[in-house]
């Protein structure tokens, strides 16, 4: 988690931030950064995926080696701010014939998902692009198949057992200069990504010996205490056995403990006997609370607290609901709650459902000041319903 909660909670206790709001830690960013550049030979990309604030990547843009990217807007994003500085990899299942030059000018790497996809599009490249393909290592550590890149009938990358038949073609691996791969979520055991390496070692070593870059894709959490160590030692063993420039995507590993919704209490009241704290934020503006179902941690959250409240959302959603939560003292209305860890998958997903505003974007800076970056009006509600008379066909 944060280094800076306490802070972070002192600096919303009082009236000067409006709420909701989204906070992000600058300091938390480049710690996190800071610890793993210490690795040798890895290579840091950015996904936009889980967070694309603009001045997030600003931030992170001197202390990585590029972004990777999903999709055209994320490329042109991620171009708007490295400014041709560092690269940008992509890779995605939904390249679309009208975008493929726009994408490839603005891309350095692209990650083919599937043969079919290179097929189409790999004479439409400019000279220079890096042309890779994504493994399905079909080698899988996540239980949840909604969240399982390797799961059975996956859309996501070349099924391992397939490129090795592929490979065969002399013609089609001269034209590859790399593989990525990404077969985790939200795991802190660099072993998996040790084990993973070496079945593809098992399965390829003549095509790793042929490409010049490997990338290792995201899905891991990690900390001074999480088990980097195998990281490390993965990369160190594929960089002593082939001559390959190595690719890590960590994502939610940098965002994910930097973010925070602040809310304020607007009502409170009984329900069945419980009582309920309605909230001026919504499940809506951190959706996979909705989609997982899962508890966000908050900060003033009491095991043993006396007071028990269902923390629920301002929307007419009737499962816009947190969870019940415990406290050392009940409650009032304008009290702030503050959920941590959320600085992933919010602001991307997060939405204006029920005409519900948007949360305040703020950055608790390197020099430990809370400065709002962004807020949302209802023009930005409108625009994305009103007719535009100068649209273009």
């Amino acid at each position: 988690m944060s280094h800076n909660s306490s802070k972070i909670q002192q600096v919303c206790g009082s009236n000067s931030i409006s709420t909701p709001a989204f906070i992000y830690d600058e300091n938390e960013i480049q710690r996190k950064l800071s610890n793993i550049r210490k690795i040798q030979n890895c290579n840091i990309l950015y996904p936009l995926k889980p967070c694309a604030f603009i001045d997030i990547l600003r931030l992170m843009a001197p202390l990585i080696s590029g972004f990777s990217v999903s999709s055209l807007f994320e490329a042109m994003l991620a171009n708007e701010v490295i400014k041709n500085h560092n690269v940008i990899h992509i890779t995605t299942p939904g390249l679309c014939p009208d975008e493929i030059e726009n994408v490839s000018e603005l891309c350095d790497y692209i990650s083919f998902n599937s043969i079919s996809q290179w097929k189409l599009y790999h004479n439409r490249l400019r000279s220079g692009i890096k042309q890779g393909l994504r493994i399905n290592p079909q080698l899988s550590f996540v239980e949840d198949d909604r969240y399982n890149p390797c799961r059975i009938h996956s859309k996501l990358g070349v099924p391992l057992t397939e490129m090795v038949h592929e490979l065969n073609d002399i013609n089609f691996i001269k034209k590859i200069s790399g593989f990525l791969f990404h077969n985790n979520c939200e795991s802190t055991d660099f072993n998996d990504l040790l084990e993973t390496v070496n079945h593809i070692d098992k399965y390829l070593p003549k095509a790793l010996k042929k490409i010049s870059w490997i990338n290792f894709g995201g899905g891991y959490l990690f900390d001074e205490s999480e088990n980097i160590g195998a990281l490390a030692e993965t990369i160190s063993c594929l960089k002593s056995k082939y001559e390959l420039d190595i690719y890590f995507e960590p994502g939610r590993g940098i965002i994910g403990d930097a973010g925070y919704i602040v809310s304020s209490v607007i009502d409170l009241f009984k329900s069945d006997h419980r009582n309920i704290a309605i909230l001026d934020t919504t499940v809506n503006h951190m959706p996979e609370v909705f989609e997982y179902q899962y508890k966000t941690d908050i900060i003033g959250d009491a095991c043993n607290g006396k007071y028990k409240y269902i923390l629920a959302g301002a929307s007419c959603l009737a499962g816009d609901i947190f969870g019940e939560y415990r406290f050392d003292q009940p409650l009032i209305i304008g009290a702030r709650i503050i959920f941590k860890g959320v600085g992933a998958y919010t602001l991307v997903k997060a939405s204006m459902f029920n005409g519900i505003n948007l949360p305040s974007i703020y950055a608790y800076t390197l020099t430990n000041k809370l400065v709002l970056r962004r807020r949302f009006t209802y023009d930005d509600f409108l625009s994305r319903y009103e007719v535009k008379n100068n649209v273009i066909e």
